[in-house]
């Protein structure tokens, strides 16, 4: 299985300046041909893995230069909706994902410890071995409304407009969550992600200069682990204090 290598770049900015951001790029770049009715938004969810002792939460806030993550994406909560299951590997700003598409019902079975049906050497096999290896889970999931567009020498640019993140705990079979928590981290900010293969072209340099963009570390998997830590510890306390009073 060859895994193209990509860069990948985040910033955190207001949505007044994403909005500026936007119009200019649009010159350059056209809309995600994903999108919504051919626009360039659409919804993303992504359950994430890991293990008991979180370990690759752990890797990514101690900010390891080698780290990965483990996730199942979708883009509907509807029976017929595919999912992905993805490996995303990186060195410093150096990315790799393996990407495999399958069923609802195949995702299922498969986070739930199942043999994938197509063996050797796909990308669902890579999943798969990762979570064995790992003995991971799905631990949290993660939402957000992302606006794409493509650009560059054969589409090798990608600028994504990330908003409205916010997470849950897991649930059984991909159900749809009954409730969304919203981050904190990032309440009020787009998070803009630039991904290219090799060198990106000047005019992407000209709009980071433009319109001042500072790179900014974030990990949606990362702060949605913390709020839902929180919310567990909050959850404890009241019970401690709960029995206290009981006495």
């Amino acid at each position: 299985m060859r895994i193209a290598t990509r860069y990948e770049i985040k910033y955190r900015i207001a949505p007044e300046k994403a909005d500026q951001v936007r119009e200019w790029i649009s010159r350059y770049m056209e809309p995600d041909a994903h999108g919504e009715g051919g626009s360039a938004r659409y919804p993303v969810h992504s359950l994430y893995l890991d293990n008991a002792d979180w370990g690759i939460y752990r890797e990514t806030r101690n900010g390891n230069f080698s780290r990965f993550k483990l996730r199942a994406r979708t883009y509907a909560f509807t029976p017929n909706a595919p999912v992905f299951l993805e490996v995303k590997a990186r060195d410093g700003e150096a990315m790799r994902k393996s990407r495999g598409e399958v069923d609802r019902a195949e995702a299922v079975r498969i986070l739930d410890g199942g043999t994938p049906r197509n063996r050797g050497g796909s990308a669902i096999e890579n999943f798969r071995t990762h979570m064995d290896r790992y003995r991971a889970y799905p631990r949290v999931w993660v939402t957000y409304e992302r606006c794409a567009y493509v650009g560059g020498d054969r589409g090798l640019v990608r600028i994504t407009f990330d908003s409205a993140i916010a997470c849950a705990p897991p649930t059984r079979g991909l159900a749809e969550p009954e409730r969304w928590y919203p981050i904190d981290e990032v309440k009020g900010i787009v998070v803009l992600e630039l991904k290219y293969n090799g060198s990106y072209p000047i005019w992407v340099a000209d709009t980071v200069r433009r319109f001042e963009l500072e790179r900014r570390s974030m990990s949606k998997y990362r702060h949605a682990v913390e709020v839902l830590q929180s919310m567990d510890d909050n959850r404890a306390r009241e019970s401690v204090k709960d029995s206290r009073i009981a006495r």
